[in-house]
């Protein structure tokens, strides 16, 4: 197959990538194949390695053995000798060795000798083939469409590639200096030692050892940590501990369905605007999770431990202080029976560290949109915060517990992610003055570089924090008690269980959409089963108004329900839906109500058909005649006589957060991104609410967009004499 004609390995080129290729093999014991060494033109992945046998032979071995599939006889060194984009974590024959010799003494092979795995895994033998599989399918990641991964575009400290590896898993890498020396380690102990090695069809990192992410539930992580052994027996008394065990990864019902879909003919061929040629059909439907845990230092501190069996009763003490607003909707009991009800105020405590999504460190919370951030740097790996970023979570909870929301934050003030931080901000900046009452927030430890380290498990990850994260008055009635802004993808658990929230590139084979077939079930989603309902990841977007960038996207006789969050005290909210109109948009009749009740209709159909918005503020809400006007910096009564107007007729422009290429700056300025007024209602902690959107028209082909929700309680909407910012 003919490779890419590429100009950088040109002359000059060549003699820059000699000297760095000097610095990168210097030292080495191994002799290595001089052949392109430098400039690797005509190289493939496959064909380096080959060359290079004194490092790689035993990895190639298995290259040559391992098939791409069941159904096929071609290898993965027939995909590596190809046309396409990918990423070589080639684990050296030390580290192959290394690898086979644990799993020896591991009980998990019967062999040392490379020979007998190299044979077992050409029969097919279980074993061998497994094993052979762990090392060769966790090694690559095929980027599809995508540029392959140097080091320059490796994720920030302990975040995550955007694309998942051969085996479906997804990497993380970190930064460290050894014996003076700076080195990448993918996931926390493979070094890279021979780095950003470039050929045609991708780059090769050698490693110094075989990258096999952990095969252990989050469960099976908790015996292991010796820093949080106070948390395990908290998990384990109150049984949330099975809850995130290895049977809740695959959702078994999914994969058998998955196996009888017609792959050719599952996707619709026209979605809405978008080809379905574009749209990825998930192969599997995972559960993930997410626990903040203090460590044996903060509960012992906190608690004034003096021996570990004091924690359920000293803990049981301190949660009657903390939970005494809650009245008697919890109880205090501590038999090994009490703690695992419902309303039980430490099973209660346990669970508000639990969340059903499985976030990796860079996907705490989401850059992408906000006020000046640098979209472009971010793609390399390099975030640099600008606005604050947040997001809301609703806890894990058993049925008849109430519903919790968890707040995640981080701002340039916040020295990392925080949990439940109440900034006190600079309304003309949004930049933090301070914070409210001392509610600096729990940190989030996610490096990897101490005992109090984070943990990655085959189904989510375990964060250490530095303070006791506990659901009480303060974070009800103040961090809470603000504009709770809801970004649609992260009311979708299975979305970020699959890894599809929010990428940094597009999915592999260069697919843009995510499509769910009826067959998918969504937790916090009901729709009808000809509601066609894709995510758009936005990632290639460059002129798309959605804040964080992305946007769920339902097209057909569309009728979908959604469970809204909970909220965190009795009282009036406004609900508002983001708009961002266009004529490919359609209308639809809005429901509200209490789940399983019969929802009532809400105000007539809402209309998102409206002319795309234009610099200066042409389109969009000024041809609906509701009262929009361009903004007049000089004059801030009129424009509190505009945001008055528009109120009066059911609307609230966009904030000030974040961009929207096509009006040329904030949402603000967007005449087509703005908030529409769907209700005021009294809503209580012990209810489950809804929203129920339904087509108004009989053209199938229509967008419904949803893009974020917000809850506002009444006191920040209509307070009668601090309005609400404009964020």
């Amino acid at each position: 197959m003919k490779l890419l004609n590429n100009t950088k390995h040109k002359w000059m080129r060549g003699l820059g990538l000699a000297c760095i290729g000097l610095a990168v093999f210097s030292g080495c014991r191994e002799e290595i194949n001089k052949d392109d060494l430098y400039t690797f033109t005509g190289e493939t992945v496959g064909s380096f390695l080959e060359k290079n046998d004194s490092l790689f032979s035993n990895y190639v071995a298995l290259l040559n053995t391992v098939r791409l599939s069941d159904r096929t006889q071609s290898t993965v060194s027939n995909l590596l000798t190809s046309y396409g984009h990918y990423t070589c974590f080639a684990p050296t024959n030390e580290a192959v060795q290394n690898f086979l010799d644990q799993a020896y003494n591991d009980g998990k092979f019967i062999s040392k000798d490379f020979a007998v795995l190299l044979d077992s895994a050409k029969a097919g033998k279980h074993l061998g083939d497994s094993l052979a599989k762990v090392i060769v399918f966790n090694s690559i990641i095929n980027c599809g469409g995508n540029t392959a991964y140097s080091t320059s575009l490796f994720p920030g400290n302990n975040g995550v590639f955007s694309l998942p590896n051969m085996n479906d898993r997804y990497l993380t890498t970190t930064a460290d200096t050894v014996n003076g020396v700076s080195y990448f380690f993918v996931l926390e102990d493979c070094r890279v030692d021979y780095k950003d090695i470039e050929v045609e069809n991708g780059y090769i990192h050698g490693v110094n050892k075989v990258v096999a992410p952990s095969n252990s539930s989050v469960t099976d992580l908790f015996g292991g940590i010796k820093n949080m052994t106070l948390f395990t027996t908290l998990l384990e008394k109150t049984g949330w501990i099975d809850s995130m065990s290895i049977d809740k990864y695959l959702d078994l019902e999914y994969e058998e369905i998955y196996k009888d879909l017609d792959l050719s003919t599952a996707i619709p061929t026209k979605i809405g605007t978008q080809s379905g040629a574009n749209a990825l059909l998930p192969e599997h439907r995972k559960y993930g999770f997410t626990v903040f845990a203090e460590t044996d230092d903060v509960l012992s501190k906190e608690l004034e431990l003096d021996k570990p069996e004091e924690l359920i009763t000293k803990l049981n003490e301190y949660l009657k202080k903390q939970y005494a607003f809650m009245g008697s909707e919890v109880t205090f009991g501590t038999s090994d029976e009490d703690l695992k009800k419902p309303d039980n105020a430490i099973n209660q405590f346990v669970s508000y560290h639990l969340l059903p999504v499985a976030l990796a460190s860079n996907q705490l919370v989401n850059h992408w949109s906000e006020k000046d951030f640098d979209v472009e740097e971010a793609k390399k790996g390099n975030i640099i915060i600008t606005i604050p970023v947040y997001e809301y979570y609703e806890t894990m909870n058993q049925p008849g517990a109430p519903r919790r929301l968890l707040k995640i934050y981080q701002s340039k003030s916040s020295n990392g992610v925080r949990l439940n931080r109440k900034p006190d901000m600079d309304l003309t900046t949004y930049q933090e003055k301070g914070v409210v009452d001392g509610l600096e927030g729990a940190l989030v430890n996610t490096s990897q570089e101490s005992e109090v380290s984070m943990s990655t498990a085959l189904n989510g990850y375990i964060y250490p924090i530095d303070r006791i994260l506990v659901y009480n008055e303060d974070v009800a009635e103040k961090v809470l008690r603000e504009r709770l802004r809801f970004d649609w993808a992260s009311l979708l658990p299975e979305l970020i269980n699959l890894g599809y929230r929010r990428p940094m590139t597009t999915y592999s084979n260069n697919k843009t959409l995510i499509y769910f077939p009826p067959s998918f079930k969504l937790k916090n989603v009901e729709r009808s089963p000809y509601t066609v309902f894709t995510y758009l990841s936005g990632v290639n977007a460059t002129a798309w108004s959605d804040y964080q960038g992305d946007e769920v996207f339902v097209v057909g006789n569309y009728d979908v329900t959604l469970t809204l969050p909970p909220v965190p005290y009795d009282g009036t909210y406004e609900i508002r839906y983001a708009v961002s109109g266009n004529p490919e948009r359609g209308m639809c009749q809005v429901y509200f109500g209490e789940k399983g009740t019969t929802l009532a209709p809400v105000d007539v159909p809402m209309d998102l058909r409206m002319p795309y918005a234009g610099p200066g503020g042409t389109g969009g809400l000024t041809v609906l005649n509701v009262g929009w006007e361009v903004e007049n910096k000089d004059d801030p009564a009129y424009n509190e006589e505009v945001a008055k107007n528009l109120r009066n007729n059911g609307w609230v422009r966009g904030p000030r957060y974040y961009k929207t290429p096509t009006s040329g700056g904030m949402a603000y300025d967007n005449a087509a991104c703005n908030r529409k007024i769907l209700t005021q209602s009294y809503m209580e902690t012990g209810k489950t609410y809804c929203l129920r959107f339904k087509s108004a028209l009989d053209n199938t082909q229509t967008e419904f967009f949803c893009d974020y929700i917000e809850i506002v309680p009444s006191e920040i909407y209509a307070h009668p004499t601090i309005p609400e910012d404009e964020w």
